[in-house]
């Protein structure tokens, strides 16, 4: 973990009272620390660093971080990796999801969150606009491939043909992006652990659904975000799955009851501050629809419509 982002850590236990983290340094290479413990003060949680990744996490999510199946499993390490890097490499059939998000960046001195970042694109993206970015994602498996990229400035994986069958792909990045002022945690998109109104920018991409309660997530984004001059892209294809949100939580989809209608409409009133989740509320500069795909395997492919809506405080 970087030293420049432990002082806006807090305890994600105890976010109303924003609990400041104290850190302990048990090994510490240059301005990484590659082992050590945070710890609060008021709930006495601690919280590990180890090979450099810090999980902040509530306890309740920590069993899911490490988990070795679903979506935290190599094959869907592999998929996510081709789906973020393809056009790196030269995939024929990358698209340019990752660039069509990117555009809405506008240059500033503030800092950004990409939650639930997975292997770290739009993380990336962020770090050629903004002073420093920190991605996040429940996943170890994807956090600890997101900052070996980091840190080796390069892309190397073992991309699924079929079954056990591997090709290994490598390749340069973006020669723009600034590692130096990037980092990766794994932290729970629930519980943000960052100072109220720490960041200029925060991106949700793709997370909205896989959330259990979705209205905290977007609470939590209104939480951390500056109450001025602020910008949120909100992206997802509101691919709603009951066995991991109770429908009674869902933001849309629904024919009667507080989700009832279309994503699109409902998130941009929720956005304008129409129902009580956003203080104050964005005006809404874009929106409209980015073609996204994961590559499981050389014939099983997923194509998905994310709809994106770009939402502005104090932005001229």
């Amino acid at each position: 973990m970087k030293t420049w982002l432990h002082k806006h850590l807090i305890c994600p236990e105890c976010l109303e009272s924003e609990a400041a983290l104290t850190l302990e340094i048990i090994k510490e290479k240059h301005d990484d620390i590659i082992e050590g413990e945070l710890h609060c003060p008021g709930c006495g949680n601690r919280y590990l660093i180890q090979e450099g990744i810090a999980v902040i996490v509530p306890h309740k999510t920590l069993p899911h971080s490490d988990d070795q199946s679903g979506y935290n499993s190599k094959n869907m390490l592999s998929a996510y990796l081709w789906s973020h890097y393809s056009e790196f490499f030269n995939g024929s059939d990358a698209t340019d999801a990752y660039g069509k998000w990117a555009s809405h960046f506008q240059q500033t001195d503030g800092w950004a969150v990409d939650i639930g970042c997975s292997v770290g694109r739009l993380a990336f993206e962020l770090s050629k606009s903004h002073t420093h970015v920190i991605g996040l994602d429940t996943s170890l498996p994807f956090i600890r491939k997101a900052r070996q990229i980091l840190l080796s400035k390069q892309l190397r994986f073992d991309m699924i043909v079929e079954g056990h069958i591997t090709e290994e792909r490598s390749c340069d990045l973006d020669p723009g992006y600034a590692y130096h002022s990037t980092e990766f945690i794994v932290a729970d998109a629930l519980a943000l652990p960052f100072r109220s109104g720490r960041f200029s920018t925060a991106a949700s991409v793709n997370i909205l659904e896989k959330v259990p309660h979705p209205i905290q997530h977007l609470k939590e984004v209104n939480r951390i975000l500056q109450k001025d001059q602020a910008c949120f892209l909100f992206s997802d294809p509101f691919s709603w799955d009951d066995d991991v949100t109770n429908p009674d939580l869902w933001l849309s989809g629904r024919n009667n009851g507080p989700g009832k209608g279309r994503g699109m409409e409902n998130i941009c009133r929720l956005m304008e501050g129409h129902i009580d989740v956003f203080d104050p509320c964005f005006n809404i500069e874009d929106k409209g629809d980015v073609l996204w795909k994961i590559r499981k395997t050389q014939n099983l492919w997923e194509h998905i419509t994310s709809q994106f809506i770009i939402g502005k405080r104090g932005i001229k």
